[in-house]
């Protein structure tokens, strides 16, 4: 099918400290006029790009770390249409990125329809993206400082699991030279090791201090997102698996649903759908898809618990049989947990196991498949 050419587009080029804008109008597939100007990155660059782009209403921007933001909001707020390119795609359609002119290239691509702009949240919705990912980040600097603890621990002979509900108190002695008792000793002689150092124990106590900060952290960022958890959210916590925290983080990343076709393009989107490769009659599959690194983590978490729950068990063992491999059965899981969550949305409320949720390489929608009668490519998809 012919592509339809944007008459009358822009496009901007997003640095740290300068945007480069292309004001383009096309005519009989012939660029008519092209204007290019350089703006500074402040707040008096952005007006003067806003006069700039007057009479022009649609157009794209490359997502450039986090400064395409701000530039996104204001163009958004004056009433225009911006689209957000992931600049791996500006790579594939463009090549090797030229400063001056790539916005030239850029808008005459978008004009074109050869690129497509990313879904960027706005309002509520981008609000919660930003506190799950804030508590992400968290929770990977709580499991980086629980990291430190065992090395300063086993580094003098500790073999202690420090943070269980009694050693925790013996960790905490170590750090602060307090004797131990005599009942301690006695029941953890095997698993301790020589007395720290000075500054061993001195490094202790500020990661058990960190530590203690962060999950305090954590705690009051999970209080502020169900603040903010919406009633669509809430339905997902009727799925077996799906608890609040997840809800969000699922419901956040994943967006509007109505921008996805089926709940295949919806699993593709969130990193948990298999990548389809075909020579000749022969298809195969190596791999998963790449996409939203943030929403495949928690679905894979999310499986990691819906597995042992009435409903997924047998789907998971089913698989499990066949592969003789955890991580596979799970990721498997994940993508149907993935559909499931498109058809709650889209539906608006949660009836069970819906017939659109079957897990198929390189499938698509269709009857729920007996967990018993799962089809080998299912397993191939993750191989």
């Amino acid at each position: 099918m012919e592509r339809k050419i944007k008459p009358k587009v822009f496009a901007i080029d997003v640095g740290e400290s300068r945007l480069v804008a292309t004001k383009m109008e096309i005519n009989n597939n012939t660029v008519k006029e092209a204007d290019t100007r350089e703006f500074k990155y402040n707040e008096e660059g952005l007006k003067e790009l806003i006069k700039f782009l007057e009479g022009y209403e649609e157009g794209i921007m490359e997502a450039t770390g986090v400064y395409f933001y701000h530039v996104y909001n204001v163009l958004r707020d004056n009433g225009l249409k911006v689209n957000v390119i992931n600049p791996v795609q500006t790579v594939e359609v463009l090549g090797k990125k030229t400063d001056k002119n790539d916005s030239i290239r850029l808008a005459i691509a978008y004009a074109a329809g050869t690129v497509k702009g990313s879904y960027i949240p706005t309002g509520e919705m981008q609000e919660l993206r930003e506190m799950t990912r804030h508590r992400e980040g968290l929770v990977e600097r709580k499991t980086q400082v629980k990291n430190e603890i065992r090395k300063v621990l086993e580094t003098a002979g500790y073999k202690l699991p420090p943070f269980e509900k009694k050693t925790k108190e013996i960790v905490r002695k170590l750090a602060t030279d307090e004797k131990l008792t005599d009942e301690e000793i006695k029941e953890y002689s095997k698993l301790l090791g020589r007395k720290l150092t000075r500054i061993e124990a001195f490094i202790l106590k500020q990661l058990l201090d960190l530590l203690n900060i962060i999950e305090e952290q954590i705690k009051e960022v999970e209080n502020e997102i169900m603040k903010f958890l919406p009633e669509e959210a809430v339905e997902l916590t009727k799925i077996p698996g799906i608890g609040p925290i997840s809800a969000a983080t699922i419901y956040a990343e994943l967006g509007d649903v109505s921008r996805f076709e089926s709940s295949k393009q919806a699993a593709s989107y969130a990193g948990v759908s298999p990548r389809t490769k075909q020579s000749g009659k022969t298809e195969f599959h190596n791999g998963l898809i790449k996409g939203n690194k943030h929403l495949s983590r928690v679905l894979f978490l999310v499986a990691r618990s819906a597995k042992n729950t009435a409903q997924f068990n047998g789907f998971y063992q089913a698989l499990l049989k066949r592969t003789s491999n955890s991580k596979k059965a799970t990721l498997a899981l994940a993508n149907k947990i993935c559909r499931i969550v498109y058809h709650v949305l889209k539906d608006g409320e949660y009836k069970g196991e819906t017939k659109k949720t079957r897990y198929r390489g390189g499938g698509g929608e269709g009857p729920q498949v007996d967990p018993n009668q799962v089809v080998p490519s299912a397993l191939q998809a993750i191989a």
